[in-house]
């Protein structure tokens, strides 16, 4: 009876720990606005996991974040990025001082951007995370130095701007966490 009790307990304890662990890992890693964001991604080709990992490393899901570069919104868009996206697109959405807080205008055109990232570097999403932080010109100089390989695939790499390699690593950690945290996503 003693032993049974002792099962028990170790069984209800390890149980408690598991989902204790889910939920403080699911609390680092939470899923918000998912419907904007699967949306806006597949409407642009970009993997939905891509979109969370870049907005959970740029604003923590924050829709009112604003950076000291006067970035903003989920996925940190500068209302330059944002009119360069427009022009290319032919847009005609009006982009003023407060609309890259909503959720819907600033998913899409950080989608969007994403995208054209990926298919500036010929669908290397680490190229692309370094350009979405450290700006395309930069990159550009980067590999025309050798200092980033263009077919580069690993975030094992010393940029010359430490946020951007801390940027890359935690973009890339944080994406394979949300492939495994929600598989069934897409």
């Amino acid at each position: 009876m003693r032993k049974d009790i002792i099962k028990l307990l170790i069984a209800v304890g390890v149980i408690g720990i598991i989902l204790g662990a889910i939920v403080v890992v699911k609390t680092f890693y939470p899923l918000r606005y998912t419907e904007q964001v699967v949306s806006y991604a597949k409407k642009h080709h970009i993997d939905p996991y891509l979109a969370l990992a870049v907005i959970n490393t740029e604003s923590r899901f924050n829709k009112n974040a604003t950076s000291s570069q006067e970035a903003k919104g989920l996925m940190q868009i500068t209302d330059s990025t944002a009119k360069e996206v427009n022009d290319k697109t032919n847009s005609t959405e009006e982009i003023n001082e407060d609309s890259l807080y909503n959720v819907d205008v600033n998913v899409e055109i950080g989608c969007n951007y994403l995208q054209s990232l990926i298919l500036k570097y010929n669908g290397n999403y680490y190229l692309a995370i370094i350009a979405y932080n450290a700006g395309m010109g930069n990159l550009d100089n980067w590999i025309d130095q050798g200092i980033v390989n263009d077919n580069l695939d690993t975030t094992d790499i010393s940029l010359p701007f430490s946020e951007t390699t801390n940027y890359l690593k935690k973009v890339v950690h944080n994406y394979k966490t949300y492939k495994v945290l929600y598989p069934n996503l897409k």
